[in-house]
């Protein structure tokens, strides 16, 4: 995914340059994976306690305010068919499906629950288009808060994915961040969340989580059965899928980014696709 101005030149760019400006969604998701093989996460109480206690709002300022990213607490980016908002681990959810707040005390009842309190956590980090050290110095401190003993381990970028990829790591927790290549739900599903996708010992594997229910898989199938005959059957299922798997935590989706780019007062007719970005064959300048 290809990055943004720096966070503390966005403040600028919606002031000073606001008529220039354009934003739109994009479609991925900016997470954290959870080992759900490796203790504590692999307790489904434990992650989900990190999933209430994290504030989104922080980790959106520190990635550059609204304009440059929104909430969420689901698998699914707004941009694919299937996208119902949805957030379980906020305080007072409702029906709106929107994350309001981080609920801490009801994630320290869930980590004392998982029986993991006090556990040894090690976030990894240094996954390119994260917002920085900012972000990460908070992110340890939600965990201590929680009741864990955690710290960063901060790997080099260029060997980030085949290092928390490869499961003989046993990395418990890191950063981690999801671009669709297609406009198709399957391509978040099938590649991240199913029992085929994770690849025991492989630096290739990208389900980190490692994260296997036979149960979604054969929602997952039943879905993509559905998508040629009936695609807005398809789309609850997806709905459905996206909600079973965001029950049970193997990420803690933090917000989805938003493009933007600046104009010349010269140029029109701007355009933007969720996958192809700004479509420049479509500008027009005096």
């Amino acid at each position: 995914m290809s990055s943004g101005p720096p966070a503390s030149r966005i403040h600028e760019l919606t002031t000073r340059y606001a008529n220039l400006l354009h934003t739109d969604p994009v479609g991925a998701t900016i997470t954290l994976f959870l080992n759900t093989r490796v203790r504590p996460f692999s307790v489904l109480a434990a992650r989900q306690a990190v999933n209430y206690a994290i504030d989104r709002n922080t980790m959106i300022q520190l990635a550059g305010g609204p304009t440059a990213a929104q909430p969420t607490c689901q698998i699914l980016p707004p941009t694919l068919p299937g996208w119902v908002p949805y957030c379980p681990y906020t305080i007072n959810p409702g029906p709106s499906g929107a994350w309001q707040a981080p609920d801490l005390a009801r994630a320290q009842q869930l980590a004392r629950r998982s029986g993991t309190l006090g556990d040894k956590v090690t976030l990894a980090t240094g996954k390119p288009g994260m917002p920085g050290p900012a972000a990460d110095r908070y992110l340890v401190s939600v965990l201590r808060k929680i009741g864990y003993r955690a710290s960063l381990r901060a790997i080099n970028p260029q060997t980030y994915l085949p290092t928390v990829g490869n499961s003989r790591n046993r990395i418990q927790a890191g950063e981690f961040i999801w671009q669709a290549d297609y406009p198709a739900p399957w391509d978040f599903f099938g590649p991240l969340f199913s029992c085929q996708s994770f690849l025991p010992g492989n630096p290739v594997n990208v389900n980190d989580s490692e994260f296997c229910s036979p149960r979604i898989d054969a929602h997952i199938r039943q879905a993509l059965a559905a998508q040629a005959r009936s695609p807005n059957a398809a789309r609850l299922l997806w709905a459905n899928i996206d909600r079973a798997i965001t029950g049970q935590s193997p990420w803690v989706p933090l917000y989805n980014p938003r493009a933007m780019a600046v104009l010349s007062a010269r140029v029109g007719n701007y355009q933007f696709h969720p996958l192809f970005g700004l479509l420049i064959d479509q500008l027009w300048v005096r």
